[in-house]
């Protein structure tokens, strides 16, 4: 039976002719430890689209099920974007689930006109990873799950039997295709208590385009994730038109999730200030508006002194020109639209990332080697 080979032969067909997929960025995880060759990763809580196939004749309905529910075919008829990866549930007749983006919740997502999808939570959990490229089909999921199997035994982990496959790239994409298989463990960690998270902190950064502030962070060494949106106005839940418009007084900013024992605010700050030029007042360079303002969104009274010190202090040491940008308590976030997040990596070669963010990138990169891998 090689009903997953069938399956992404269908999802690749439908594909090649229609490709109706906007790329996400993939779903985050943290890696607890790495044991040879598999990786060890505490998931976050995921919401669900999914189908689980009737019979055998039934899983080729798979995709053509959950796919229909995010193009639109629900009862608000709104379009989702589909995130990376596509998880196939081998434990469960291969159900196929479709990840809902991070915005969503349970309460927020769009009922299904199909009665034959699931839309369900799953709790963050801890999962053990193996890799492997190529075109997935049954014999090399089955040599991936004995092999992911010995790992764990050799290590004395015990598994819950609850095997995934995991398809993080397009099904037309021919060459460095990512699959892995997956399964849930019992693993303690001392890393893993919620008191020892006490060094993951945020910081919320605006210097012009939020697509440049991802840009340059992203990459940093320490910095765990970096999502666009807009904070420093008074308007819930706008969006990105809105913002535009300059009637919102939301600046385009990053939240950036860091690790402080990788690296301190102060080097966030250092980085920061060189991406842009915080001398300008609501603009960076042909980018003009008070939504493209320098801002700093501090969460602490402790915080806010040093950021206010650290400005001082490079004002007079590297800045002929007063710096202007604005230091505010936080108060709120709001998640930009999906096809704003990961916009330069998915956009390499369009003009505005070519002219203007790529220089920036470089730059940073160049200058503050150090912070980067």
């Amino acid at each position: 039976m090689k009903a997953i080979l069938i399956t992404i032969f269908l999802v690749s067909a439908f594909l090649f002719t229609v490709n109706p997929f906007t790329k996400v960025k993939e779903t985050k995880y943290t890696i607890l430890k790495n044991i040879e060759d598999i990786e060890i990763r505490e998931y976050n809580k995921l919401i669900y689209v999914s189908y689980i196939p009737k019979n055998t004749a039934d899983r080729n309905n798979s995709f053509r099920n959950v796919a229909g529910y995010i193009f639109g075919d629900n009862k608000t008829e709104t379009e989702i974007a589909m995130t990376s990866p596509v998880v196939i549930k081998l434990h469960n007749n291969n159900e196929m689930a479709f990840i809902m983006p991070e915005k969503y919740t349970l309460n927020t997502l769009p009922e299904a006109k199909n009665k034959n999808l699931l839309i369900y939570e799953e709790p963050s959990n801890i999962k053990a990873c193996i890799r492997y490229s190529g075109y997935s089909n049954k014999e090399k999921e089955k040599r991936n799950i004995e092999k992911l199997k010995e790992k764990l035994h050799k290590y004395n982990i015990k598994h819950k039997n609850d095997f995934e496959v995991l398809v993080y790239n397009s099904p037309y994409q021919l060459f460095n295709r990512r699959n892995e298989i997956v399964v849930s463990i019992e693993y303690k960690n001392e890393r893993m208590k919620k008191s020892d998270n006490h060094h993951i902190k945020n910081i919320h950064l605006g210097g012009g385009c939020f697509w440049c502030i991802e840009a340059v962070f992203e990459d940093v060494i320490g910095v765990k994730n970096v999502t666009s949106g807009f904070s420093g106005g008074t308007i819930k839940n706008p969006s990105y038109k809105e913002v535009a418009s300059g009637l919102t007084e939301h600046a385009e900013v990053c939240k950036i999730t860091y690790d402080k024992q990788q690296i301190s605010l102060e080097e966030l700050l250092k980085i920061f200030f060189l991406s842009h030029d915080p001398t300008t007042l609501n603009r960076q360079g042909n980018d003009i508006g008070r939504h493209y303002r320098s801002i700093i969104l501090y969460n602490t009274k402790e915080e806010e002194k040093l950021i206010t010190d650290y400005t001082k202090k490079i004002n007079k040491e590297i800045f002929e020109n007063k710096i202007v940008t604005e230091i505010k308590l936080f108060d709120n976030f709001y998640q930009a639209e999906e096809y704003h997040q990961n916009y330069y990596k998915e956009n390499t070669t369009a003009n505005y990332c070519r002219l203007v963010i790529t220089p920036k990138v470089l730059k940073a990169k160049k200058e503050l080697s150090k912070y980067y891998n």
